[in-house]
């Protein structure tokens, strides 16, 4: 499967999926954001970018260029402008997009196969949680979930869990009925804020249709699948300004920051997801 030719902005990556809304197939738009200047010498480091529910791929590309100007930046458009969770819009198999999404990428000889990073923002990051969950491969080195932590059927009875087929929101769970156990080799960063209108931060039910975890106990359960022995941090140190309260387990390999900026993110947490992602300075 390997590309002769670099990544640029005008690739086309054509991922088609067919399911029962979409007989004929939907193929994903892609939004791509190429730094220019010199590649680095083990490739660009990719992030995956996954848009809130209404929103698309280019919209969020904008949002991020100026954050990880050191990635390529490459973000589908979810069918109905949205992600299949659970109740959404969308019944589409977009863990299955991503994950050969991820492959495709690998081949460019421009990309760094070993550091594919996805992030997503509200409902996006319910699908990058899903990936952290449910994707194996080894090339995904940090998953970065942004204003939505894991909600229940992603975790409960103490374990990971995937849907074995269609999500469905009158199953129990949802349907999310197979246990899994993520791969302990990736990082994750989780940015919540205790007065989200839309998430719950201390847990329960939203109005999105679903009931979630703690914003706390969600980066817990996810450090604990890593390698924590420890218990739950009850305080998290404060840095920056604006402050934000950071929860850091395994020397930070899992963070959970916890904000005050409603449905959105902070300075503190933009700068914050630029170095969890060990951006750079652009060499040109």
């Amino acid at each position: 499967l390997a590309i002769s030719q670099d990544l640029t902005e005008t690739s086309t990556i054509n991922i088609t999926k067919t399911w029962s809304q979409e007989p004929n197939g939907y193929t994903y738009p892609m939004s791509i954001h190429v730094p220019t200047g010199v590649v680095p010498e083990n490739g660009f480091p990719v992030a995956i970018l996954l848009h809130w529910n209404g929103g698309n791929g280019s919209e969020i590309v904008s949002q991020f260029d100026n954050i990880l100007g050191c990635h390529v930046l490459i973000a589908p458009s979810g069918y109905k402008n949205s992600w299949n969770l659970c109740a959404e819009n969308s019944d589409a198999p977009d863990i299955e997009m991503v994950n050969e999404l991820v492959i495709i990428l690998q081949n460019f000889p421009n990309i760094n196969s070993n550091k594919i990073r996805i992030l997503g923002v509200s409902n996006g990051a319910g699908l990058a949680n899903r990936v952290f969950i449910e994707n194996t491969n080894p090339g995904i080195d940090i998953v970065c979930a942004i204003i939505s932590q894991l909600y229940e059927p992603q975790y409960h009875l103490e374990n990971f869990y995937q849907p074995s087929s269609l999500t469905n929101p009158s199953s129990e769970y949802c349907g999310y009925d197979t246990q899994v156990t993520p791969l302990t080799s990736r990082k994750y960063l989780s940015i919540c804020n205790e007065n989200d209108p839309i998430i719950p931060y201390k847990g329960g039910k939203s109005f999105v249709g679903a009931s979630f975890l703690s914003a706390e106990s969600a980066t817990f359960h996810i450090a604990k699948n890593q390698g924590y022995t420890g218990s739950q941090l009850e305080t998290g140190t404060t840095i920056g300004n604006p402050a934000v309260f950071e929860f850091s387990y395994l020397s930070g390999n899992v963070t959970h920051i916890k904000g005050n900026a409603g449905h959105e993110m902070n300075k503190t947490q933009s700068v914050y997801v630029k170095e969890f992602l060990s951006d750079c300075k652009i060499s040109q």
